[in-house]
């Protein structure tokens, strides 16, 4: 069998061969993937994506590198990231506002505040692409598909590329039907407001999400989703006497327990057996299952 690199399409975009993915992710774990990709545009894109089916090969679209958890032995697959300024940019009309899947949901929440459009405020603080906030209906107490009209996507089946309305989009609480799409660009549909009250409301919201969160810390944010019983997944962890408990290199914060941290070194394995052993004891003591929320990627 022929070497990847040899057979590997030619792009204007960027391509490295055995990237290690704990460079590229929040929680900085995890090994080396067959090939990482910076496509240039969406011709590009199209590229890699015809490539991967021809070739029978796995695709992972990964943003900012957030809510996902690679394994210690790599991906053996295509990572693609959005990362290039053609998938940032971003453009207002009206009360929308169109946007690449690579741009930074941080700065495009800044953005809109100084514009005065209201809609995206409460999820200040996430550190997600926009495009990745789309795919996981990321959001607090609001979610980021109450502002949604349509995407652009690239349908990874047939390597064409959509547009899909809101109405054909099915979004819920940190999931949506999206995982046969890679998300290019985004509108959505915002309301009108003050200003200074947006960049206030902002500032303050942050603030406290810094009180409570350990976002100082290298994590991949809340690791299990809420059961939806009005009892939080960290009250659950924390009633069960897993505040700070550690193995190997990752710890459960002590801050907010739904936050595990990689303290030292911490290896996919660790936080899989972390994850384990909180799933067991929350199970025995209230008889509730905790699923995950982030991504836990096969190699």
């Amino acid at each position: 069998m022929k070497k990847i690199q040899n057979v590997f399409p030619k792009i204007r975009g960027e391509i490295r061969f055995s990237e290690p993915l704990g460079r590229h992710t929040t929680f900085q774990i995890g090994g080396p993937c067959t090939a990482w990709v910076e496509p240039k545009d969406e011709n590009d894109l199209q590229k890699i994506v015809n490539f991967a089916r021809k070739n029978k090969r796995k695709i992972f679209i990964l943003g900012m590198g957030s809510n996902v958890l690679f394994r210690d032995r790599g991906f053996n697959g295509i990572v693609v990231n959005l990362g290039d300024k053609h998938f940032k940019k971003i453009s207002f009309k009206g009360t929308s506002v169109r946007a690449g899947a690579g741009a930074k949901l941080g700065r495009l929440i800044e953005l809109t505040c100084k514009k005065g459009l209201s809609g995206l405020e409460r999820l200040v603080g996430i550190p997600a692409s926009l495009g990745g906030a789309i795919f996981m209906n990321a959001g607090h107490k609001e979610d980021i598909s109450d502002s949604l009209k349509e995407i652009k996507a690239l349908d990874l089946r047939s390597g064409k590329l959509e547009t899909l309305k809101r109405k054909s989009i099915k979004l819920g609480y940190r999931k949506s039907n999206l995982r046969k799409f890679i998300i290019t660009e985004v509108t959505l549909k915002l309301t009108k407001a003050k200003k200074r009250d947006l960049l206030k409301k902002k500032d303050f919201l942050l603030k406290e999400k810094r009180k409570k969160q350990p976002m100082d810390k290298r994590s991949a944010g809340c690791i299990f989703r809420n059961p939806g019983n009005n009892i939080t997944a960290a009250q659950y962890i924390e009633m069960s006497g897993l505040k700070g408990k550690r193995i190997g290199g990752a710890a459960i914060s002590k801050k907010h327990a739904n936050f595990f941290i990689n303290i030292k070194n911490a290896k996919a394995k660790d936080v899989l057996q972390l994850m384990a052993l909180t799933k067991r004891r929350v199970h025995s003591r209230f008889n509730v299952r905790l699923k995950p929320e982030i991504i836990i990627v096969k190699g």
